[in-house]
């Protein structure tokens, strides 16, 4: 059912919101999948898109007439009003003050949806410093209309000249008039979170992609133990307001090098103090994560953001945790560059399109799938978000992600195409 794929909570955030800036908007079905897709689908785009335009140019004052009401086509796969009533002043329109207007067409591209073009405008309204190189920015919307809701755990992609970084959401939830992010100045980055940090300043137009999440909280859960190191606490902070306004128990550590850097500190303490040990580095109290974790309860949960250090140790401890007990997430992979000295090509077989394609030492599967056509969704590009997700029915992986546990890894039955790669010669794709 086409009605009930596009509008699946497990994939698309606000489900039920009319959101055409939503990040993930070009991943519907409604144009089918596979050997199932419609042929005539970018003839579809380019008739939509034409008449779209031609309505922003010649009828910018075109309004819906009010008090009407709407009766909605009984139809299975297509839901639309059977009448929608507009109206428009033919004086007001444009060709009648300047005839250029209908000679002058919008160029656009014709085929799928460009993803990384699919933004929303945002405004900056304060910036301001929460910790020793760490600045808060908050968002609004130029038109004052309120934003898209998100959960805990989510972030945006902030998007200015050709910087395009992530960043957790970590305001308020109830606030839907602006979202807020930190950033961290990182000297030893790749140059984005300097870039924000000395040309950000209020009044500015960015633009963001999102929210998305790829770090749920499970409400569910019998009891909870968060865990943030440094800026990390962006996402857990969410995450703590969202368990006490539930009424769940809950333990906070929040890690830094000393109380000077760490972010937040003061909501922390104000909002979680009940909940909270801080262990600040330069006073001596470091986090002892065996005696911390020693005692989890049956059906405790464990929710942590950080340095890699402090994720791979406590990846250690998971070992011997039922699966499923630990949910991080990473600032970045591990390395997100390849090597072709230190590769070797394989070959792809795409079971459902009869199609085998040749991966190269210098390629990614998902840069050999995309260059054949094959639609498969993608993100970070980076293993981090679970995105590109692709079933695999024969053949050995080499897993290279920071999404799968372990158990997942073992059952060798997927893969995320932007970064792992095959053990062998062969694998076969249920593409």
């Amino acid at each position: 059912m086409q009605a009930s794929a596009n509008r699946d909570p497990r994939h698309f955030e606000n489900p039920d919101e009319f959101d055409i800036y939503r990040h993930n908007a070009a991943e519907h079905f409604t144009f089918g999948y596979g050997a199932h897709q419609c042929m005539g689908k970018n003839i579809a785009r380019m008739e939509m898109r034409i008449i779209l335009d031609e309505f922003v140019r010649r009828l910018p004052h075109i309004e819906l007439v009010e008090d009407q009401s709407f009766e909605y086509l009984p139809n299975t796969s297509f839901r639309g009003p059977t009448s929608l009533w507009v109206e428009w002043e033919p004086a007001q329109n444009p060709e009648r003050r300047n005839r250029a207007v209908l000679e002058n067409p919008t160029l656009f591209h014709i085929g799928a949806p460009i993803k990384e073009d699919i933004l929303r405008r945002v405004v900056v309204d304060e910036v301001k410093r929460e910790a020793e190189a760490v600045i808060r920015v908050g968002l609004v919307d130029p038109h004052g209309r309120e934003l898209p809701d998100w959960t805990p755990g989510s972030h945006i992609e902030l998007v200015s000249d050709k910087w395009r970084r992530y960043y957790s959401l970590c305001g308020t939830r109830d606030d839907r008039n602006r979202l807020s992010i930190a950033i961290l100045r990182e000297l030893e980055g790749r140059g984005g979170s300097v870039y924000f940090h000395d040309t950000v300043k209020p009044g500015d137009v960015l633009h963001i992609a999102g929210p998305k999440n790829h770090f749920h909280l499970d409400e569910a859960a019998t009891r909870y133990t968060l865990i943030a190191g440094g800026i990390g606490i962006t996402p857990i902070i969410a995450m703590a307001d969202r368990l006490k306004a539930l009424g769940k128990p809950y333990v906070l550590h929040y890690c830094g090098a000393g109380r000077r850097t760490m972010a937040f500190l003061e909501r922390v303490e104000r909002d979680h103090s009940a909940a909270l040990t801080l262990h600040a580095g330069d006073e001596g109290c470091r986090l002892d994560l065996p005696s911390a974790l020693s005692s989890l309860a049956e059906g405790e949960q464990v929710y942590a953001c950080g340095p890699e250090r402090l994720l791979e140790a406590l990846g250690s401890l998971a070992e011997k945790w039922p699966e499923g007990t630990l949910h991080v997430e990473h600032f970045t992979a591990r390395s997100n560059i390849l090597d072709p000295e230190n590769e070797h090509a394989f070959e792809v077989v795409l079971a459902d399109s009869d199609l085998t394609l040749q991966v190269g030492n210098h390629q990614t599967l998902l840069e050999a799938l995309t260059a054949a056509g094959v639609d498969v969704p993608s993100d970070c590009c980076e293993g981090l978000c679970g995105t590109c997700e692709v079933a695999v029915t024969d053949g050995h992986i080499d897993h290279r992600d920071l999404v799968l546990s372990r158990t997942e890894r073992d059952a060798n039955d997927r893969m995320m195409a932007c970064c792992s790669r095959a053990a062998g010669k062969r694998l076969t794709l249920a593409l």
